[in-house]
């Protein structure tokens, strides 16, 4: 048993120094792979542009069930809305549906066109993106290496304009900005603690004003947007009673002239049906009249209802404009180059004989 164990270990040790004497044999290419490959990583290192990070931390507050939601209901159905699903199945909107918000075409759109400052003749998030892909080397590499085979292929096709008529509800996308949509992506994200109940919104860009501000953007847009969804019902509802206040205020000043002017003209008649008449212009000046009080009330409490309903966020942590580089780590890069080059040369050398062998035995069989 004993001399059985020997034996293994006296085989595992023999291997290993098989291994390593056939690495030593090699050394001078191992070598050689490690400074082309450590050239490579310098490479990168230094031709990988700073990036710098800005974030933006806040959280929403919600206002609660407004007590007098209740007494608007039957007049909010004579508008065709649903004030019930607004005051309890609506109540909040979940943190995690913000990142649906970022990734929809409206809130890209805005940000695209937001306005931005301090960065000469660049005005907008696409004119930085138009003057980033043109002027940056990597731009240019991409633009020339990877989109080349799309570029030549673009030459030969016939450029077409599609006109499509506007739909409602859809939003038309050009291929430019489904472009631009990508590259938001790749700056922005949005990071949801829904445990501590606060969001944090975090831009990475090359510029620090434009990590800054893009951020402060996103947030800014993003929370009206939802301020527009959760206020949504109850808006509705004040347009309707707008409406309503105009029309009933010029049905009550009508009923109130007709009953000023009907006085006038029977100022010395006394008759049954003077009194009659009298008396219904005056009822129908006390139903406008309570009507349009009602209106008010309701009115009123609508408005108090999009206040409830609209919501306050808290920041946390204020956007500040980065003076530090986040990333890269150049020295972490060139130690990933350096050993992604051991690992290939020794890979490479490990599996050469055997590589070797297997074609040399495919070439005799196919001779045969």
């Amino acid at each position: 048993m004993e001399s059985s164990k020997n034996n293994i270990q006296a085989e595992e040790q023999i291997d290993i120094i098989a291994l390593l004497s056939k690495i030593w044999r090699r050394k001078k290419f191992i070598l050689k792979t490690l400074v082309i490959f450590g050239i490579i990583g310098v490479f990168v290192a230094l031709f990988t542009p700073n990036q710098y990070t800005a974030s933006s931390m806040f959280t929403p507050n919600y206002g609660g069930q407004s007590s007098g939601s209740s007494g608007l209901k039957g007049l909010a159905s004579l508008a065709g809305i649903d004030i019930g699903s607004m005051s309890e199945s609506s109540k909040e909107i979940s943190p995690m549906l913000y990142g649906k918000i970022l990734e929809s075409a409206v809130f890209k759109k805005e940000l695209l066109e937001a306005p931005l400052k301090n960065l000469g003749t660049v005005k907008t998030l696409r004119a930085y993106f138009i003057e980033n892909t043109t002027t940056s080397f990597l731009g240019l590499v991409k633009e020339y290496t990877i989109e080349l085979p799309s570029k030549i292929i673009g030459l030969f096709k016939k450029e077409e304009e599609t006109i499509f008529e506007p739909l409602d509800g859809i939003q038309a996308v050009s291929e430019q900005d489904f472009g631009y949509f990508k590259e938001i992506d790749d700056i922005l994200t949005i990071a949801i603690y829904d445990t501590d109940g606060y969001i944090e919104m975090v831009c990475k860009s090359e510029n620090p004003q434009i990590a800054a501000q893009v951020a402060k953007n996103a947030e800014l847009i993003l929370q009206n947007q939802i301020i527009a969804i959760k206020t949504k019902s109850s808006l509705e509802l004040l347009k309707y009673l707008e409406e309503q206040y105009t029309a009933k205020k010029v049905l009550l000043r009508q009923a109130q002239n007709e009953l000023s002017s009907f006085k006038d003209r029977n100022l010395n008649i006394a008759t049954s049906s003077f009194s009659n008449n009298q008396t219904r212009l005056a009822s129908e000046l006390q139903t406008a009249n309570a009507v349009f009080d009602n209106v008010v009330t309701q009115l009123e409490a609508v408005k108090f209802q999009v206040t409830k309903d609209t919501p306050v966020f808290s920041i946390i942590k204020p956007v500040v404009v980065p003076n530090e580089k986040s990333e890269p780590n150049r020295i972490l890069i060139l130690v990933v180059w350096l050993f992604l080059g051991a690992v290939v040369s020794i890979g490479f050398v490990f599996a050469k004989e055997p590589v070797q062998q297997v074609l040399k035995e495919i070439k005799d069989k196919n001779q045969i």
